[in-house]
């Protein structure tokens, strides 16, 4: 092996071709490899290109002018007429019929739409009638069930932040009218309801300060009359309540 001054190597006649391989066996192998794209893509490079020269051939014999169809479009005279010549005028012509009879393309036909029937409302179990009054009383429990169904859906709708929570816990301890605070957080007054008493549930709402009469004396009389407001039932007593400062 004959080595230069700039670096390169000149590999000597007695070298093995079976020893350079094994000595560059990754850089073969890569070059396989990007022949073989190199092949594939030519071939079907060669398919396309013989279907255009069929193509332009059949185009050619069906309008019957070289000139005319190179014009039209955009090639040059002679590379129609070697196309045509090429395929011949009865191979073109039966290209042109095949082409012609072809099937259109037709879109794919989306999938039939299945409706669904809708699930029929729950409906409350009957039951024979009892002179002791129990069939009203299932009937009033079973049309309370909505109503709690729609506020877990309500409560659901609305999404509490940890602020949101501490803006009603502090609102409610300090006597604050809570229909500006449900204006102010963008809610109405039963989201605010059912939030308030989901929070007096689990405990996290204290009850509000408690108000007792200053004009009582001693100290027994302060502790008898302390009262604290409970979380009301609905949205029309929550703004009634009154408050603790007044």
């Amino acid at each position: 092996m004959t080595e230069y001054r700039d670096g390169r190597r000149n590999v000597d006649a007695y070298v093995e071709p079976r020893e350079i391989w094994e000595r560059n066996t990754l850089l073969a192998e890569a070059f396989c490899s990007t022949d073989d794209r190199v092949r594939e893509a030519q071939a079907v490079m060669d398919e396309a290109l013989a279907s255009r020269t069929r193509a332009l051939a059949a185009f050619a014999v069906t309008v019957g002018s070289d000139s005319a169809v190179a014009d039209l479009m955009g090639l040059n005279e002679r590379e129609v007429r070697v196309a045509r010549r090429t395929v011949g005028k009865d191979d073109a012509r039966v290209v042109a019929d095949q082409l012609l009879k072809a099937p259109a393309e037709t879109p794919p036909q989306a999938a039939p739409s299945v409706d669904f029937p809708a699930e029929a409302p729950p409906q409350p179990p009957s039951h024979a009638p009892d002179p002791g009054g129990e069939p009203q009383a299932e009937a009033a429990a079973w049309a309370a069930q909505p109503s709690m169904v729609e506020s877990a859906a309500s409560i659901a709708a609305v999404t509490w932040t940890e602020g949101m929570d501490s803006v009603l816990q502090w609102s409610w301890q300090s006597g604050l009218d809570l229909q500006t605070v449900a204006e102010e957080l963008g809610l109405n007054s039963k989201d605010l309801l059912l939030r308030a008493q989901m929070l007096a549930a689990e405990g996290r709402l204290a009850p509000k300060s408690p108000a007792y009469e200053t004009s009582q004396s001693g100290r027994h009389r302060r502790h008898a009359s302390l009262s604290y407001s409970a979380v009301p039932d609905s949205p029309e007593t929550l703004y009634s309540s009154p408050s603790p400062y007044n």
